[in-house]
Parts: structure tokens; C-alpha cells; sequence
């Protein structure tokens, strides 16, 4: 299933679910920096110790951080893929 391309003019939504000590964390803070210098983003990252952080762990199920979520959907978890994230940003992946 593909999903929609999001408009230039309008921000993704991206959250990062991370815990201190995360490797695969910074790689994916580093990830959205690169990507947010050609889609608008709007990241927030939230500690997997808040609540927050333990309701996504809850609702995704995911064995380890970092957890990425765009609009709202899991994107992926652990290692995130810059290729894939900008194929699904631009409406050409799952």
C-alpha cells in the first residue's frame, strides 16, 4: 500500500521515540536531520521512560528503540532506513 505524497507546503509529522544510551537513537536523530533539510518536518522526540514513550512501546509492540512514527503510523523502529523514510515522505513507499 502506498502512502500519500504530503505536500511541500505542509510538515510531516514525525514522532522519535528514543532512550538514553540508544546508538541506533543518534543514527536516526541524524536520519531526520539530513531529510529535513529537503522535506519539512515537524519532529518531536520523546523519552521511552515517559508516558508517552511507554504508551507507544504499549500500542506498537516494538523489541527495541529508537521507534519512528510519521503521522501518527509506525515507520519503522531500530535502524531506520533515510531511503525508505524519504520514499514514503514522497508518497512512493509503505
Amino acid at each position: 500500500m502506498n502512502s500519500p505524497a504530503i505536500p511541500l507546503s505542509e510538515a510531516a509529522r514525525v514522532e522519535l521515540v528514543t532512550s538514553p544510551g540508544c546508538h541506533f537513537c543518534g543514527h536516526a536523530r541524524e536520519v531526520l536531520d539530513r531529510v529535513a533539510t529537503d522535506v519539512p518536518l515537524e519532529v518531536t522526540e520523546v523519552d521511552l521512560d515517559s508516558p508517552a514513550g511507554r504508551a507507544a512501546l504499549a500500542r506498537w509492540r516494538v523489541p527495541f528503540p529508537p521507534i519512528l512514527l510519521v503521522n501518527g503510523a509506525l515507520f519503522g523502529y531500530g535502524r531506520i532506513s533515510e531511503r525508505k523514510l524519504r520514499a514514503v515522505l514522497a508518497g512512493k513507499g509503505d
